[in-house]
């Protein structure tokens, strides 16, 4: 199953020159706790509101003066759209995220892949599966009725 099957295609994303305050802006404006910072189409890291809150405003930072980019942010963990969905949800929890940029073979923003969407799978799956499961059952037996030998 390829990730790029089953990511979200529409992503919120900033410019990694914007200001922290614009971000901001955005995401409440959009309703969202965290952005994609792209320099160009590729991804440079996600900025989420609590980053603003520990890393920005705890640290001192003006958010009117500093860049998205110089907000500490660690290099993004980022998957190819065409890796499975097994090792997706491998890499998010060996690196306690819960998002992950997905990119084409240029290393361009294609989708966001996150845990809830993996859950949505993977539910999918386990309905099919009891769906089956369910059509493949006797009809129950009549408890006066003798026992089956076979």
């Amino acid at each position: 199953m390829p990730i790029g099957d089953y990511c979200q295609r529409d992503v919120r994303t900033i410019g990694a020159h914007e200001t922290v305050r614009a971000a901001a802006v955005r995401m409440a404006e959009e309703g969202v706790g965290s952005l994609v910072v792209l320099q160009g189409r590729q991804p440079r890291g996600i900025l989420t509101d609590r980053d603003i809150a520990l890393r920005v405003l705890r640290d001192g930072m003006d958010p009117d003066a500093t860049e998205v980019i110089d907000a500490g942010l660690p290099d993004p963990i980022m998957m190819h759209e065409s890796s499975g969905l097994r090792a997706a949800a491998a890499l998010m929890r060996r690196s306690a995220v819960r998002r992950i940029p997905i990119v084409n073979a240029k290393e361009e923003l294609v989708g966001m892949l996150a845990y809830d969407d993996v859950l949505r799978v993977l539910a999918g799956e386990l309905t099919a599966i009891a769906d089956v499961v369910a059509s493949q059952t006797r009809a129950p037996l009549d408890p006066n009725a003798a026992p089956e030998v076979e």
